[in-house]
């Protein structure tokens, strides 16, 4: 989720439920090392500790991070040991450096990179938002590299760029995906594309992280994963040790300032962060994620991690996702005519850990695979916790009536294109508004239990994988066994639904 258009197209949503968040948080059990797997085992629950084998050989990085923020600056090293899994020989691999992104206010520099221990000149490309790294010899099919690069990232000061999600405010300092990350590899290549300032970003594989991160000791770390261990230098600095996996990047956010509620559901820890003054919106927020949690678990499958984090921030979208994290628009805490855009956001955010997190796609040029998916879930969130007549409030409110707003103009579109073919609010109206009537219209064409059936073996069938609209297609039609051609056809690749 990206919009703001929430602040007003769910301002007339009503809700009448009073939600109180109760729970203490538990620690993830310390790993017995029995394999090298075993140091990412602790951020999974224990139905998912065999998840990693279904994996092929993913990236493994080992991050060693220093925070300044005295000079605003993130430094360290970068170990990722990289398999060609293409059937092809490689002779080069990229980098994607997100904080590089034009006009974002800050910078990263790569001032070393070995592959194998030779050092490499790489090059830079894509407006220096992806970092070429030639190969002396092709990696073979099945063959690994072993990259290390030394770094330092510029943090801007109250940045504004792409949401203000990479900024240093006075209450939190949020790093997305600011360390060198190697994008999808597929049929048409590496995907280096520059995003558009809206939407999505990475493009990116599941793959192993172990995180070590010094700050000062006044800073709290809220990240992707779970922290296995924390060590105090004795110097005003502490140490963090962080694993995720199987995830497809890594979220940093550093505070002094939030404040922390919790609750269990299962083995999952739910944290909400939130400023101090904004207590009942971090509450209200926890309960929201609770809620939101257990219905995609019960509808779609098991979330397999330990950990969620809800972070209030002040990104200028309603909210971002990230693994095992979201971030959610500081306003939405503050206003309180603005709870039903604070439960709205969050249920979208949480499906992304489904829709995105754990099912993946080409978030720059599919975004309609989670996006739409994510706005569809959050419909079905509200008729599970409140009944069937707020979905269709949803459905005919927001999602038919601002899609039927950009057609009336002469403003439709195939939902099926990349981020790059729309203008900002055409994004919104058709990913968001009219790929959800895509998913209206299978399920009344399949009937509830065929439906659900469909979106659990979707979940199933693509867990830490990326899916393409033809997999949805496909696994809807398995689902039903019937055909969905001519609901495909109107909803996703006509520009001119009716």
């Amino acid at each position: 989720m990206k919009r703001l258009w929430l602040v007003l197209a769910l301002s007339i949503l009503a809700s009448a439920c009073n939600l109180v968040a109760t729970a203490t948080p538990t620690l993830a059990p310390t790993p017995t090392p029995a394999d090298d797997l075993a140091i990412y085992r602790v951020a999974l629950t224990a139905p998912a500790q065999n998840d990693l084998a279904l994996l092929d050989r993913p990236t493994r990085y080992s991050l060693t991070l220093t925070y300044d923020p005295a000079t605003l600056t993130l430094s360290g090293s970068e170990e990722a040991r990289y398999f060609n899994r293409q059937t092809a020989p490689l002779g080069e691999i990229y980098f994607r450096l997100f904080a590089n992104y034009p006009d974002a206010g800050g910078k990263i520099t790569v001032t070393r990179l070995t592959v194998d221990g030779v050092g490499v000149t790489p090059v830079l490309e894509a407006q220096n938002t992806a970092l070429r790294v030639p190969l002396d010899k092709p990696l073979a099919p099945n063959a690994s590299a072993n990259l290390r690069l030394e770094f330092a990232v510029s943090v801007p000061r109250n940045g504004k760029a792409h949401y203000s999600d990479f900024t240093a405010s006075d209450t939190i300092t949020t790093l997305p995906t600011v360390y060198p990350l190697i994008p999808a590899y597929d049929a048409a290549g590496w995907h280096i594309e520059l995003p558009p300032p809206y939407g999505d970003l990475v493009h990116a594989d599941v793959s192993l992280y172990a995180v070590t991160l010094t700050v000062p000791s006044n800073l709290v770390v809220i990240a992707s994963g779970s922290t296995t261990a924390t060590r105090d230098n004795g110097n005003g600095t502490t140490t963090w040790q962080l694993v995720g996996a199987p995830m497809r990047d890594f979220d940093f956010n550093l505070t002094r300032q939030l404040r922390k509620d919790s609750a269990v559901v299962g083995e999952t820890t739910i944290n909400a962060w939130f400023e101090p003054a904004d207590a009942e919106g971090g509450k209200q927020a926890l309960q929201f994620a609770q809620d939101a949690f257990q219905v995609y678990a019960k509808r779609f499958g098991a979330y397999p991690y330990r950990e969620l984090d809800v972070v209030e921030t002040p990104t200028t979208a309603a909210g971002i996702e990230y693994p095992g994290v979201i971030v959610i628009n500081r306003a939405l805490y503050q206003d309180r005519r603005a709870q039903d855009n604070l439960e709205f956001t969050i249920g979208h955010e949480v499906a992304h850990q489904w829709w995105y997190g754990t099912v993946g796609g080409d978030q720059v040029n599919d975004p309609w695979v989670d996006e739409a998916l994510a706005q569809y879930s959050t419909l079905i969130y509200f008729e599970d916790r409140h009944g069937s007549a707020a979905g269709q409030f949803i459905l005919r409110n927001v999602f038919q009536s601002l899609y039927n707003r950009a057609r009336n103009n002469g403003r439709d579109a195939a939902v099926n294109q990349p981020v790059s073919a729309f203008d900002e609010s055409d994004y919104s109206a058709i990913v968001y508004d009219k790929g959800p009537l895509f998913y209206d219209a299978i399920r009344k064409k399949m009937g509830d239990a065929k439906f659900f059936k469909f979106m659990r073996t979707y979940y199933e069938r693509f867990r830490y994988q990326i899916a393409f609209p033809e997999d949805i297609l496909k696994t809807a039609e398995d689902a039903c066994a019937c055909g969905l051609q001519s609901e495909y056809q109107q909803w996703i690749l006509s520009p001119a639904a009716k």
